[in-house]
């Protein structure tokens, strides 16, 4: 069996299966379809369907906590709860509904960083080798296959999943960073994303 990450090695051994039964192969991206844009903006951004399992309750709550700008680029059957949420703690939260192709790529490039908040086991997000070959860091929640696509304070950062004060200290911390620094990790994002998540581990 072929597996993106290797938290679902380490997972299916736990339930009894023999780790010699699967192999790793990452998910991988086209680099030069990607055009990056390293200055960052200063807006955060989730990217993604809005349901509870990708905890876009507790991004918006530390957004709100940390005083910090917060794009969310989707649809999903939360979004009137996340958006009566966002103005009752009055966060300053931006819904730009769907987004796809250049646009989204426009909005991503314009970020100061991706934030992936799951509260469930991601696999190996595509989402967040995207934001690597365009150029940004990556603020991901500690859980599942994120940590393993996350070189902390090299590409990114994590926090602890579903914990408010976890993720507004990392956004804050990201808030106060230099530009140089941010625009540092994102061009380490897109190096890795290059040399390591190619469509050459499927040949």
């Amino acid at each position: 069996f072929v597996v993106p990450s290797r938290f679902y090695i380490e997972k299916f051994s736990e339930w009894g299966m023999p780790a010699s039964m699967f192999r790793y192969v990452p998910n991988f991206v086209d680099v030069q379809r990607y055009t990056p844009r390293y200055e960052p903006g200063e807006a955060f951004l989730y990217f993604g369907r809005v349901i509870r399992q990708k905890g876009v309750a507790t991004l918006i709550r530390a957004a709100a906590a940390a005083r910090s700008k917060l794009l969310i680029a989707g649809t999903g059957p939360q979004m009137e709860e996340m958006r009566a949420l966002a103005v009752t703690l009055n966060a300053d939260v931006t819904f730009l509904g769907h987004l796809g192709g250049q646009q989204l790529h426009d909005v991503i490039g314009s970020c100061r960083a991706v934030v992936l908040p799951s509260e469930w086991y991601e696999n190996a997000p595509v989402s967040l080798l995207e934001a690597y070959a365009l150029g940004k860091p990556v603020i991901g929640a500690r859980i599942g296959g994120i940590p393993e696509l996350i070189r902390e304070n090299e590409t990114g950062a994590c926090f602890e999943s579903g914990q408010v004060e976890s993720l507004r200290q990392v956004l804050e911390d990201f808030r106060a960073r230099p530009a140089p620094q941010l625009a540092a990790m994102g061009a380490a994002g897109r190096r890795w994303v290059a040399e390591e998540f190619t469509v050459a581990m499927y040949r």
